[in-house]
C-alpha cells in the first residue's frame, strides 16, 4: 500500500509554489476541453490503456518525451482531466523556456504546469498533488526521427530521488506517435552551443526539421530568384504545425522504488538499479508499441 506522501508532509505552501498554483485557471481548462478533445479524438486519434494501473493517492507519472512541441503532454493532461475531473490534482514539471516563451506562457501554466524545480516538486507532492515528469526533457524530445524508438533519460535520476523522498510510487507512461508530428533531422546541439543557449537557458538544442530546412531553402533561394520568398511566411508557420500523427499511450504498473532498494548497496548503486529497471520496462513497452504500428502518422 502506497502512502500519499512521506512522513515529512508539507503543510504550508512556499511563496514560489503559491505563485505557481495561482497561475492555474480551472475555468480556462474547462473552456479548453472541447479544443483538446478535438485534438485527442480526431486529430491525433489518441488511444490510452492501463488506467487500472493508476494507484489511489499521490503518484509520480514518468513519461518519455516526443517531438518538437511535445503535444503528447497536452493529450495526457486532457485524458487525466477527462477521467478524474477536479477530484485528483495533477501538475506537470515544465522547462523554464516553455513557461516563459510567448507561444506557451499563456497556456501551460494555466493548465497546471509548474517550473521543473526539485524542491518545488517535492513540496507539491507533499501537499498531495500528483506530478507528471519527463526526465529526458527537451533533449529527449528533440532527438532525431531515426532515434524515435529509443527511450533515453540520459542517466537523469532526480525523479527517483524525488519519489523516494516524497514516499510516492512511480507510474511509467509510454507514448508513441508524437515524434511523428515533426520529422526532426538533428537535435541542433552545436547550434544551441554556438548561440550560448545551453548556458543561458539550459536548452540543449534547436531542432532542425524537414520543414525548417524547407523554410531556409525558401529564404536562401529567394534572395537570388525572389519567387521562393513568397512561400517563406507559409513555410515558417508550417514549422510549428504538427502532423496529425496517431498517438498511443500505455500506463504501466506502479513501481515502488523502495521495493528495489538493497540496504547493503550504496545509495548511488541503488539509484542506478531503480533507474535501469524503469528504463528497461519502458523501453520494452516502447518497442512493443512500435512493433504494432503499421504506418508512420497513420498508426
Amino acid at each position: 500500500m502506497y502512502s500519499n506522501a512521506s512522513s515529512g508532509r508539507c503543510v504550508t505552501e512556499s511563496p514560489k509554489l503559491s505563485q505557481a498554483l495561482r497561475e492555474i485557471d480551472p475555468q480556462f481548462s474547462e473552456k479548453m476541453m472541447p479544443f483538446l478533445e478535438a485534438l485527442y479524438r480526431h486529430y491525433f486519434r489518441c488511444e490510452m490503456s492501463g488506467w487500472g494501473n493508476v494507484p489511489p493517492g499521490t503518484v509520480m507519472f514518468v513519461g518519455n518525451h516526443n517531438g518538437l512541441l511535445t503535444f503528447e503532454v497536452l493529450m495526457l493532461f486532457y485524458a487525466w482531466k477527462k477521467r478524474f475531473g477536479g477530484s485528483r490534482s495533477i501538475l506537470g514539471l515544465a522547462h523554464e523556456v516553455a513557461l516563459k516563451s510567448l507561444a506557451f506562457r499563456w497556456l501551460i501554466p494555466r493548465l497546471g504546469a509548474i517550473p521543473a524545480d526539485p524542491e518545488l516538486a517535492r513540496e507539491a507532492l507533499g501537499l498531495g498533488h500528483s506530478l507528471m515528469v519527463f526526465p529526458g526533457g527537451e533533449k529527449e524530445a528533440f532527438r532525431p526521427y531515426r532515434d524515435r524508438k529509443k527511450l533515453d533519460f540520459f542517466q537523469r535520476k532526480g525523479f527517483i530521488k524525488l519519489a523516494i523522498r516524497a514516499g510516492v510510487p512511480i507510474v511509467p507512461i509510454v507514448s508513441i506517435g508524437a515524434h511523428e508530428t515533426y520529422v526532426i533531422l538533428d537535435r541542433g546541439e552545436k547550434l544551441a552551443e554556438v548561440l550560448g543557449l545551453k548556458e543561458k537557458l539550459r536548452l540543449h538544442g534547436i531542432p532542425i526539421t524537414l520543414r525548417s530546412v524547407f523554410f531556409a531553402w525558401c529564404v536562401a533561394t529567394g534572395l537570388l530568384t525572389g519567387l521562393p520568398l513568397l512561400l517563406a511566411p507559409a513555410a515558417a508557420a508550417a514549422i510549428f504545425v504538427p502532423l496529425p500523427a496517431k498517438m498511443t499511450f500505455r500506463i504501466l504498473p506502479p513501481v515502488d522504488p523502495m521495493a528495489l532498494w538493497n540496504p547493503s548497496w550504496s545509495e548511488e548503486r541503488n539509484h542506478q538499479r531503480i533507474y535501469d529497471e524503469i528504463v528497461r520496462v519502458m523501453q520494452q513497452t516502447l518497442t512493443e508499441e512500435y512493433a504494432r504500428r503499421k504506418l508512420p502518422v497513420f498508426g
